[in-house]
């Protein structure tokens, strides 16, 4: 009984383990695929900039300057809502990972509970089984001497 319940609880411990590290593996994923995507806007607005100051520089009228800036604007904003978007994909495909991770993970917790539920009543019937046992012979014994 003693080695089902250390395989019991070694197996749950096992489980955990994998959990935590699946948890910690999306995590970086996701840590890994943003900071990516955060370079990659710090470019861009650095790219702006510069094309920015060429547009100041390089202009010789200030209608040319400003279909310019409207021009450089607009792109700039479909590249950042392109980014904002991506960005929401990535948190969205990580929250969607986490809930099935949960979802699967409180079932297990859920059938380890009542695994070591039944372990734990098994044992505790033995236990008393074997009190009520030697109780008895002890009841037996005071009897044969007295």
């Amino acid at each position: 009984m003693a080695n089902d319940t250390i395989k019991l609880f070694k197996d749950i411990t096992e489980k955990s383990v994998a959990s935590l590290k699946s948890v910690g593996e999306l995590n970086l994923r996701t840590f890994e695929t943003l900071a990516a995507k955060q370079v990659e806007l710090v470019q861009n607005a650095t790219d702006v900039a510069v094309k920015q100051q060429a547009i100041f520089t390089e202009s010789k009228d200030i209608n040319a300057a400003v279909s310019a800036q409207s021009d450089l604007a607009n792109s700039y904003t479909e590249s950042l809502t392109k980014s904002v978007t991506e960005v929401a994909d990535v948190l969205k495909g990580a929250q969607e990972e986490l809930v099935s991770f949960a979802e699967v993970n409180f079932a297990e917790a859920k059938s380890n509970t009542e695994k070591v539920a039944a372990e734990v009543k098994a044992t505790a019937e033995k236990v008393v089984a074997k009190v009520k046992a030697n109780a008895e012979k002890v009841v037996a014994d005071a009897k044969a001497y007295a």
